[in-house]
C-alpha cells in the first residue's frame, strides 16, 4: 500500500497464491487508483518466468518478499524451505541481472546472525547472494534484518491475540524468551526507507528500542484485548528445535550505527564474501534438490559456511 501510494509509474505484483493476488490488486487498486496495477501469476522458482516477466516489464526496484519462514516447520521440511528462500531468491537475483534492475529490496531476519535455525540459514545464505550480486555486477541491493512483527501472518501474537478473545488457554516456549518487536508501519518503513540509502550493498536493522519479554507480550494483549478479566492461563512447552532465547540484531563483529533516515540503523563491520564459494553453496543446494537428497543433506550445506573470509 505504502509503495502504491507513492504512485510509481507502474506497479507490478508477483506472487503464486490466485486468491491473495487478486484481493491485493483489488485494494491496491481502491488506494492508488492513478497507479497501472498488473498482477502476474508464478513461482518464483520458475527461473525461464521471471527472466520473461523482467525483461517485459523492466522494474527499476524489487521488492523480493516471497519466503517460508516458520522456525519450526523449517526444521520439519529443510528441502522446502531451501527451495523457496534460497533457490527462489537465486532465480529472482538472476533475472533481475539480466533485466537490469537498479535495486532488490529483501526482508532478512535477525534470525539469520549465526543462525541455530534452518529458517535462518536459508536466509543468510540469501543476503550473501545479494552482496555477491551487487558487487559483481549485478542490482545493488538493501537486505533489512526484520524482528519480530506484531500482528503478522502467523506471528505468535496473532495466535495469543485468538486464544485470548476466545477465552483458551496461551501456550509460551519459555518465558524467559525475549525479542525485538515492531509494528507493520515499522516493518514498511524499514524496506522503504532502507531501499532509499545509496550504497551498493547496505544492511539494515530496525531501531527497535528494548527487546521484551514473550510473556509481557501476552499481559499486554491480555490487556488491551480483555480488559477486567482475570489473566490467560499460560502453558510453558518449552524451546522448540531451532530457537533461542534471544535474537541478535547483528553478530559479535558487527555494529550498528544511525543513518540520517528515521526507523532504522544500519550494519556496519560485515565480513567481507568468498563469491565462488557463495555460489558454489547455491550449486550445491540446487544439485541435492534435484536428485532428492535427504534433508540431511540439505542441513550440512546450509550450516556449512564456507563462503564467509574470517
Amino acid at each position: 500500500m505504502a509503495i502504491a501510494r507513492a504512485k510509481p509509474s507502474r506497479l507490478v505484483l508477483f506472487d503464486w497464491h490466485e486468491s491473495s493476488l487478486f484481493r491485493l490488486r483489488q485494494a491496491l487498486v481502491s488506494v492508488a487508483p492513478d497507479v497501472p496495477v498488473q498482477a502476474v501469476l508464478g513461482d518464483v522458482r520458475d527461473a525461464t518466468r521471471l527472466v520473461r516477466v523482467f525483461t517485459e516489464v523492466r522494474p527499476a526496484t524489487v521488492f523480493h518478499l516471497a519466503a517460508y519462514k516458520h522456525v519450526p516447520w523449517g526444521e520439519e521440511d529443510p528441502t522446502a524451505f531451501a527451495s523457496v528462500n534460497v533457490l527462489g531468491a537465486h532465480a529472482v537475483i538472476g533475472a533481475a541481472t539480466s533485466a537490469g534492475v537498479g535495486r532488490i529490496v529483501y526482508p532478512s531476519t535477525d534470525k539469520a546472525i549465526d543462525p541455530p535455525s534452518l529458517y535462518g540459514a536459508t536466509k543468510r545464505l540469501v543476503e550473501a547472494q545479494l552482496r555477491v550480486a551487487a558487487s559483481s555486477g549485478g542490482p545493488t541491493c538493501t537486505i533489512a534484518r526484520f524482528v519480530n512483527v506484531l500482528g503478522s501472518q502467523g506471528s505468535a501474537p496473532e495466535t495469543f491475540a485468538r486464544l485470548i478473545r476466545q477465552g483458551e488457554p496461551l501456550s509460551v516456549t519459555d518465558p524467559a524468551m525475549r525479542r525485538y518487536w515492531i509494528t507493520p508501519a515499522h516493518a514498511t518503513l524499514l524496506l522503504l526507507h532502507g531501499g532509499c540509502l545509496s550504497e551498493d550493498a547496505v544492511i539494515v536493522a530496525p531501531d527497535a528500542g528494548e527487546e521484551i519479554e514473550v510473556i509481557e507480550i501476552v499481559r499486554r494483549l491480555a490487556g488491551q484485548l480483555a480488559p477486567g478479566k482475570p489473566a490467560p492461563e499460560v502453558r510453558v512447552t518449552g524451546a522448540r528445535p531451532g530457537e533461542r532465547l534471544a535474537e541478535p540484531l547483528v553478530a559479535p563483529h558487527e555494529v550498528l550505527v544511525h543513518v540520517p533516515l528515521p526507523g532504522l540503523l544500519a550494519v556496519r563491520g560485515i565480513r567481507s564474501l568468498d563469491a565462488r564459494a557463495v555460489g558454489d553453496a547455491v550449486g550445491e543446494i540446487g544439485r541435492l534438490l534435484s536428485v532428492g537428497a535427504p534433508d540431511g543433506e540439505v542441513r550440512n550445506t546450509l550450516f556449512t559456511d564456507t563462503w564467509t573470509l574470517r
